[in-house]
């Protein structure tokens, strides 16, 4: 197996020694420039419930707690290194009902129906199966006029690159926003950002 291929496998659902020790660091660093843009387009309120959909190694997590204060925060990830590693991070959060996490799949999300005002998910569209079984499932959790923030990297941003030349579906932002739009998101937005030399999206959408 390449590096490249390894990389890639960890990236969408870290696992191991290297997966727990490793991977979920990397995923934070990596991750908090687009996390940045997530925070911004959420605008979290104190008293919000949100979830997360593969929240690695919680760093957007812990700056979403700091935002909701009065409401509660989910999070589901497909990896149960990640999962647990969080919960031990995560610790007196989960002890005081304030944060919940499981591992699950985001095409089969163990919560009841209306559920979130927000939902939010970093660099994980380019590993879902099946998008519009995905987005049905996030649309049947939020709460009516909920709102849905997908961030991920656009495709000529990073095509070039050999890891995603293993396992990752690569999107144009005017995809995304097509793919919201078929799903039933209503007033879909595109956003774009730059920092320093990374290119960041950001798919919106409202139930």
């Amino acid at each position: 197996m390449s590096i490249a291929k390894f990389i890639a496998g960890q990236l969408r659902q870290p696992a191991g020694f290297f997966g727990r020790r490793v991977m979920v660091l990397v995923l934070n660093r990596m991750n908090y420039s687009m996390n940045t843009l997530a925070l911004e387009v959420l605008q979290l309120s104190p008293d919000d419930h949100v979830l997360e959909i593969g929240f690695g190694g919680g760093e957007l997590m812990t700056r979403m707690a700091s935002a909701v204060t009065r409401g509660k925060i989910a999070g589901a990830d497909f990896s149960i290194d990640a999962v647990d590693i969080c919960t031990k991070r995560f610790k007196q959060l989960i002890k005081s009902g304030k944060v919940d996490l499981c591992c699950a799949n985001v095409e089969e999300l163990p919560f009841e129906a209306n559920r979130f005002f927000k939902v939010c998910t970093v660099n994980t569209i380019y590993f879902w199966s099946d998008p519009f079984v995905a987005l049905a499932q996030i649309y049947r959790v939020l709460k009516k006029d909920g709102r849905l923030v997908v961030c991920f990297r656009p495709r000529e941003a990073v095509k070039n690159q050999k890891i995603m030349q293993h396992g990752f579906t690569l999107y144009d932002p005017e995809e995304v926003g097509v793919l919201l739009t078929k799903a039933g998101f209503r007033d879909v937005q595109l956003l774009h950002r730059k920092y320093r030399f990374e290119e960041c999206a950001a798919a919106v959408g409202k139930k």
